[in-house]
């Protein structure tokens, strides 16, 4: 009878192991599926946001009388649909700027207008600033540049989103390519391609201020992979029709 009840405690002790395996397992399996999750639902995120954000533009711009417009705005969460290495895609913010943000649950962007580029699929919401909070949901006007449609330089960011959203295609616009900028009163302005060519981020502000040029024009700017490492941008410039 003894030795029953020793081959009973046995198999018992088995049984625990094998079980708390199991449940191991199953727990590590959800995690790393969670884990795997996580990008693919932000992204989703983002685009849904980007989207529902256009489109609030768009009616604002074509629902109001020009002496009546103000800018359209749209409020987005300020965490939570973070891109990976963000931080290096926008210039012109300081980290005590970015800060700021994260101290309120959502954001107020400010839309200037909409860009459009219809060669390569481009259609967006530009907002205000080049911030990391409003580069997840569509481009961005750099600060220290003039505004689209004025003499000099009007300089927008955006981000190489790999699943072809925001200026991942900008590498393939051609020279001549047709580029509008519609402001939030319904004034449309055009532009074409003059140049794109890849730069080192150090060399950034030789294209992006707004006294860089003393014509209208309008200077693309976002990260690029074609060399394989970071550091490097696309710049594409494009002057007034």
């Amino acid at each position: 009878m003894k030795r029953i009840d020793a081959n009973k405690k046995v198999k018992s002790k088995r049984t625990a192991v094998n079980t708390s395996l199991i449940i191991i397992s199953v727990i590590l399996l959800i995690a790393g599926v969670i884990l795997l999750l996580i990008d693919p639902i932000k992204r989703f995120n983002r685009r849904r946001i980007s989207s529902d954000a256009l489109n609030a533009v768009e009616n604002k711009i074509m629902s109001t009388e020009v002496e009546e417009s103000v800018a359209p705005t749209y409020v987005v969460p300020a965490r939570g649909n973070e891109v990976e290495g963000e931080g290096y895609d926008y210039i012109g913010e300081t980290e005590e700027t970015e800060e700021e943000y994260y101290e309120e649950e959502y954001v107020t962007l400010n839309s200037i207008g909409i860009l459009n580029i219809s060669s390569i699929g481009v259609r967006y919401s530009v907002w205000d600033e080049a911030s990391q909070v409003s580069l997840r949901y569509g481009l961005g006007h750099y600060v220290d540049s003039v505004m689209p449609g004025e003499q000099g330089n009007a300089t927008i960011l955006g981000h190489n989103y790999r699943d072809g959203s925001m200026f991942h295609n900008l590498g393939y616009v051609n020279i001549g390519d047709e580029v509008i900028f519609t402001d939030v009163y319904g004034n449309d302005y055009y532009y074409y391609v003059v140049s794109s060519d890849i730069v080192s981020a150090d060399d950034i502000l030789d294209y992006a201020l707004g006294n860089v040029t003393d014509s209208s024009t309008l200077t693309l700017i976002t990260c690029t992979y074609e060399y394989g490492m970071t550091g490097w941008r696309r710049v594409v410039v494009c002057e007034m029709a």
